[in-house]
């Protein structure tokens, strides 16, 4: 298990054990809206935003603020995760597998880049 989800895991024993699976789902979904507002604001003022070289146009004042509610999403998914009894860093290993296979059969397309870039 990873460390942080055993932190996490630790920390959450005295906050949040009364909240069930939904009400940490929809929490969850709240803080993703979060960094979504934020990033759709910033991509009013900077199209930039929306390409592959938009992350060079997010302001650091943002990124702090992107670095805040990304923390909630991650504190969030791990709280539920440990409450459902799933390990986050076997499961993101697996995951990981499932998507470099895809990449490999041409899944997602012309966008998508092997881990050499080409």
């Amino acid at each position: 298990m990873w460390k942080m989800q055993e932190r996490i895991a630790a920390f959450d024993a005295d906050r949040f054990q009364t909240l069930g699976p939904g009400y940490l789902a929809l929490s969850l979904v709240g803080e993703a809206g979060e960094v979504a507002d934020v990033i759709k604001k910033l991509w009013r003022a900077e199209p930039r935003i929306g390409a592959a070289d938009g992350f060079d146009a997010i302001p650091a004042d943002s990124r702090q603020r992107l670095a805040d509610e990304l923390a909630d999403v991650l504190i969030l998914s791990v709280v539920l995760a440990n409450h459902l009894g799933i390990d986050v860093e076997t499961e993101t290993e697996r995951k990981l597998q499932v998507i470099e296979d895809r990449l490999g059969g041409g899944y997602y397309g012309h966008e998508a880049k092997g881990p050499n870039g080409d």
